[in-house]
């Protein structure tokens, strides 16, 4: 005797696999969908962040340098707005206190004064550490004052553009100088970075001026 099968039994249907694929297909597009949604904020994040910390790095860089300088001289033009040298304290090692400290001596008054020492050279430069308005890279450079020799180069940043429109159609100066380069009294420093990360790009800019004590 034969047995008559129920419907309960059957196979899956071709709509039932149609309308499961759609549900599948719509699930996955929302995934992915949050996923690229997701990465380029990630994207986003961290190429801010990087720019950040870079421009922000450069700066605090130059600044001590600045601050304890004895000297600050500007490049001569067009150079001025992307070069400064600053004349640094000449240092003594220390080996009780492990340090290097400034070198101190008295004039023929009996008053102290710092002994001057070697340059600490910034400039905005290419990849071979040539000057260049254009370059992408700072680079410090510490020159000996005696004869000129450079004892030390480094780059404190790359991937830096031109800083934003100063107001009057040209991108402000990495190097601006108060009131004059001639009549120094402070040094205003700004630094623009542009970073990529995937397909996401950002450009942070930091600022700082610093008044200068020996000028």
């Amino acid at each position: 005797m034969r047995r008559r099968l129920s419907r309960t039994t059957c196979g899956v249907t071709l709509p039932e696999v149609l309308a499961a694929i759609m549900v599948l297909s719509v699930i996955a597009g929302t995934i992915t969908a949050i996923y690229m949604t997701a990465m380029r904020t990630w994207y986003t994040g961290a190429a801010e962040t990087y720019a950040e910390q870079k421009a922000n790095w450069a700066v605090q860089r130059i600044m001590p340098d600045l601050q304890q300088g004895l000297s600050v001289t500007p490049a001569t033009s067009p150079y001025d707005e992307v070069c400064i040298a600053i004349r640094l304290p000449m240092k003594i090692y220390d080996s009780g206190e492990g340090v290097y400290l400034n070198h101190i001596a008295t004039d023929t008054d009996g008053k102290p004064y710092l002994v001057a020492g070697d340059w600490a050279i910034y400039y905005r430069g290419d990849e071979y550490g040539n000057i260049d308005l254009d370059g992408d890279r700072i680079w410090r450079r510490y020159v000996r004052a005696s004869d000129g020799a450079a004892l030390k180069q480094d780059v404190i940043a790359d991937n830096i553009v031109d800083n934003p429109d100063d107001g009057t159609g040209s991108p402000q100066p990495m190097f601006i100088y108060w009131p004059d380069i001639y009549r120094l009294r402070s040094v205003e420093v700004t630094v623009t970075v542009e970073e990529e990360r995937g397909s996401r790009t950002a450009t942070k800019t930091m600022n700082a001026e610093l008044a200068l004590r020996n000028n």
